[in-house]
């Protein structure tokens, strides 16, 4: 599998993961509202909707990220590309993209660690699911998002060769 295959599959993922996010959202809290009509609620709807928000925020960001749609100050690269600085401007562009790897990948760390302590001193929430596997999207969506920039900056390399 080569990395633009890779970076597609993992846009697909992304792509599908929100819509069945969406959707799933939608749903729920459609089925929540119509059961308050009856003066019924179903307790697990409005905390699962919650991480459905939190899981579609970061597929998200990897779709941002694949596109090179992420928060980024990109000053010095117009003020490169209006100058045609080519060269430079592909330095720029990587470093760009290795710092937000860089950072990424510490938050990846961070929430592995924040992640093993919910798993000791976690509880069981909503649908008997121990809070520790809800505290675990956020490593795996930080994981994916530098998973992405990892491919940006292999294809960056690629498109300067």
């Amino acid at each position: 599998m080569t990395i633009k295959q890779l970076d597609n599959f993992l846009d697909s993922l992304s792509k599908w993961g929100i819509l069945i996010c969406i959707f799933l959202m939608l749903f729920l809290s459609i089925i929540n509202i119509v059961l308050r009509w009856f003066e019924h609620s179903i307790l697990w709807i409005e905390p699962l909707v919650r991480h459905l928000v939190f899981m579609a925020a970061f597929l998200g960001g990897s779709l941002a990220t694949g596109a090179s749609q992420h928060i980024k100050i990109d000053l010095v690269s117009k003020i490169l590309e209006r100058n045609s600085y080519d060269k430079l401007n592909f330095v720029v562009e990587k470093l760009v993209v290795l710092f937000s790897l860089t950072a990424c990948l510490v938050l990846v760390y961070a929430s592995y660690h924040l992640f093993l302590v919910e798993k000791e001193y976690g509880q069981i929430s909503f649908l008997e699911i121990h809070s520790s596997y809800l505290v675990g999207i956020i490593p795996v969506g930080m994981g994916l998002i530098s998973l992405r920039f990892l491919l940006n900056l292999f294809m960056i390399q690629a498109k300067e060769e």
